[in-house]
């Protein structure tokens, strides 16, 4: 099998082999936000049956201990990826990942469950998430957003199989086997995603640079990964307000349905299963939009119908409305989180530190995502009212469109400093005869 090297040019755009690592880059999305974007299956199971004596925010807890660790581990595993590490991390995200359904399956306590679901299957698809990202941008040029894209479906489909999965076999066969069912799952893939997986060779600069991530101390390891670069600093700033509000209406979606003319309806069970399977499309439509007017361009425009469509959901009273913005949140929504890592990749100069860059991303990202939706709760509980947190989301997303705007602009300036730079030194005599 062939690997990419780092550092040459130019670089690889398709073929067998990199089409080989989008389906493994499918496969570890899967299992890492597919699993995430899940939990809301296990939430409503620990709180009817096996944890009833904890309350709904005690159980969360597993949920978001589990995120924390999926996009916080980042800062931990970008490195060890940058490092050549990342065949290694794959094969410790499938045992731990396994062994974390595993041991949910045989959980009785509340702190049985927060272990095993909160911290092994959280560390292990930390493990996951990073290769997930990093895997493809080495084997892409023209087609970059839209390999993407189509690897960040395992996400969706994970989010949408896994609770219908659980929901179908728990009556059935009960708790216990269906975890196991599903960590067995889980083994098979990102076995598979382990076998096939390739992180590319590296050479010239980009070794230069793993070796200096190797042996430097923090303040070195941000002078040589650019995190100070204001072009990374703004979007990183973008993806954190995106994360902020993302999972505000994953969360919020049903019981609004219920108390705005859905009441007692059985569709509003699955308004989060329509909202996962209309980011399928938009995970795929505008990536690849993005091959061909420019990534940062449809970035920009899928931040502002995201924001668009949470004000949207302000005027939502009927059954008609609240399938109509599952629909338009799923589409437009899954668009951002796909092209997220797309933009950082197109200003990242260096392919050897990606990375750690994306790792320190992965930090601000789980803030945000710890952040967000108990932000959210709090103005619920206060105001008695959807309204703040609807305006709270909404405003969340219009920042990320702000920052993804301004971005434009520092890329620009930074253009036009370049071409002025190259213009004042003039033309470089030729060497030779």
């Amino acid at each position: 099998m062939q690997q990419p090297r780092l550092g040459q040019s130019p670089p690889l755009d398709g073929g067998w082999t990199a089409w080989l690592q989008v389906s493994a880059a499918f496969a570890l999305y899967w299992h890492s936000l597919g699993l995430l974007n899940g939990f809301g299956a296990f939430q409503t199971f620990y709180e009817r049956s096996l944890l009833t004596d904890q309350s709904s925010s005690a159980i969360s807890w597993i949920g978001s201990t589990q995120a924390c660790f999926l996009m916080a581990g980042g800062v931990v595993f970008g490195p060890l990826y940058d490092l050549g590490y990342g065949r290694s991390m794959i094969a410790a995200g499938t045992v731990l990942v396994s062994l974390g359904f595993m041991m949910t399956s045989v959980g009785t306590e509340y702190y049985q469950v927060l272990l095993s679901q909160g911290f092994c299957l959280g560390i292990g698809t930390s493990c996951l998430y990073i290769p997930a990202i990093t895997l493809l941008p080495a084997y892409f040029t023209t087609r970059r957003a839209l390999a993407m894209g189509i690897a960040t479906v395992g996400s969706s489909l994970g989010a949408t199989v896994y609770p219908v999965v659980f929901e179908s076999l728990e009556p059935r066969i009960g708790f216990g086997w269906t975890t196991r069912i599903m960590g067995f799952i889980a083994l098979v893939m990102c076995s598979y995603a382990t076998a096939v997986a390739w992180p590319p060779v590296v050479t010239n600069r980009a070794t230069e640079s793993r070796e200096k991530l190797r042996l430097s101390s923090p303040k070195a390891i941000v002078e040589v990964a650019g995190l100070l670069d204001r072009r990374y600093i703004t979007q990183s700033v973008a993806i954190f307000f995106s994360n902020v509000s993302f999972f505000v209406p994953l969360y919020y979606i049903q019981t609004y349905s219920q108390s705005h003319g859905m009441r007692d309806q059985e569709l509003a069970k699955y308004l989060l299963v329509i909202l996962n399977i209309s980011a399928i499309p938009g995970r795929i439509i505008p990536s690849y939009a993005a091959d061909v007017c420019g990534v940062l361009s449809v970035y920009i425009a899928v931040c502002a119908l995201t924001a668009t469509t949470c004000f949207y959901w302000i005027s939502v009273v009927n059954r008609a409305g609240n399938v109509a913005f599952a629909v338009l949140y799923g589409f437009f929504s899954g668009s951002v989180i796909t092209l997220a890592p797309v933009v950082l990749a197109s200003i990242t100069d260096n392919p050897g530190i990606l990375g750690t860059r994306l790792g320190f991303v992965a930090l601000l990202k789980g803030v945000g995502s710890l952040v967000g939706p108990p932000t959210a709760g709090a103005i619920l509980g206060t105001a008695n009212s959807y309204l703040g947190v609807q305006l709270f989301t909404a405003l969340a997303f219009t920042l990320t469109t702000t920052f993804a705007g301004q971005l434009q602009i520092v890329i620009a300036r930074r253009r036009r400093r370049m071409e002025e730079s190259e213009a004042s030194q003039g033309p470089q005599p030729q060497s030779g005869p």
